[in-house]
């Protein structure tokens, strides 16, 4: 163990959603071990609102994604860096816009990410035991949430029949991490499976992007669609009062993971064992298709303009629904 001066450490981790609420174990490792220490985090501006309540991050850093490749920016935000004088920078990418702020941040020390072949969430924390030394490893990660923003979510959800169960179908990133995105028809089915059984309240959350394709979902008797209309903050806050939350392999899944929910993952091309929700609280159902995990972006089973591959289609609603029962009916 170190002793027990306090040290300044800055985690960088610029995108995405899921890297950085899985590399939130690091802080939470850290000032758990040792709250003495000032842990700060610089990530895109559009995902620092999700850290602002995190209780283990002193500092939360934006960085302007529009600027990325702009040397100048690079130059200025690393020599604002410097001014805190950092003893560890914990670097979790190997992009040159990082080794730039670094160069110019001139921390005492730099870490890489701990490349073992484990769970995203103990490669971090692995990554932290590389910097600072045994730590106390958490049991689950820990977000946090704005509690204003709770509270007016469970007047809103007061008017809603229990349980409430919410599912992110994705859709924006379809064409580019093919194999995490589950059949429309599908989904319907489960929600209305989910209706029919338990007089669910289904909620479909979502990104502006994938708003318009959304408005499918209103298929699902007592369904409430509100992709598109929600902050990162909001997003998160929602997520933590729900009973159930079911999604693929994304960000909204890792989110949900770190707020409390249940949680059931659908895999498809990523592996659960380093891609799946990391508590005791999240399930997954895994595909039958022999080409599962294959870990590519791209399908190569599937032709020019085809969506969904064939693991994701070998996963069906009533594998899922039997699932969701073995939780919601404990």
């Amino acid at each position: 163990m170190q002793d027990n001066l306090s040290k300044k450490i800055l985690i960088i981790r610029l995108g995405a959603i899921g890297d950085v609420v899985h590399s939130t174990i690091i802080a939470q490792a850290i000032k758990t071990t040792y709250p003495q220490h000032q842990v700060d985090f610089i990530t895109a501006s559009g995902i620092c609102p999700i850290l602002e309540n995190n209780s283990y991050i002193d500092n939360v850093i934006p960085f302007d994604m529009k600027h990325k490749d702009n040397i100048f920016y690079l130059l200025k935000k690393g020599l604002e860096l410097r001014k805190t004088k950092y003893d560890y920078i914990i670097n979790l990418t190997n992009a040159a816009r990082n080794f730039i702020m670094i160069y110019f941040a001139n921390p005492k020390n730099v870490v890489k990410r701990n490349a073992q072949r484990v769970h995203a969430v103990d490669a971090f924390y692995n990554t932290a035991c590389d910097a600072l030394g045994e730590l106390k490893k958490p049991e689950f990660l820990n977000l946090g949430v704005d509690e204003e923003i709770k509270n007016r979510f469970k007047q809103e959800l007061s008017a809603f029949s229990p349980p409430i169960i919410i599912l992110s179908p994705g859709g924006e990133n379809d064409s580019q991490r093919q194999g995490r995105i589950w059949v429309d028809e599908y989904w319907k089915q489960l929600g209305n499976m989910l209706v029919e059984k338990y007089n669910a309240s289904v909620l479909v959350i979502g990104s502006k992007a994938e708003a318009k394709n959304h408005q499918q979902y209103k298929e699902i008797k007592n369904s409430h669609i509100y992709s598109g209309e929600l902050s990162l903050k909001e997003t998160a806050a929602l997520i933590s009062l729900c009973d159930l939350f079911i999604s693929g392999d994304s960000g909204p899944l890792h989110l949900a993971d770190a707020v409390g929910a249940k949680t059931i993952a659908i895999m498809g091309s990523t592996h659960p064992r380093s891609s799946s929700a990391y508590s005791k609280n999240g399930a997954f159902i895994e595909p039958s298709a022999s080409c599962r995990y294959c870990g590519q972006r791209k399908c190569r089973l599937l032709n020019e303009g085809e969506k969904f591959t064939p693991c994701m289609y070998s996963i069906k609603p009533e594998s899922v629904m039997e699932l969701a029962d073995s939780i919601l009916d404990k």
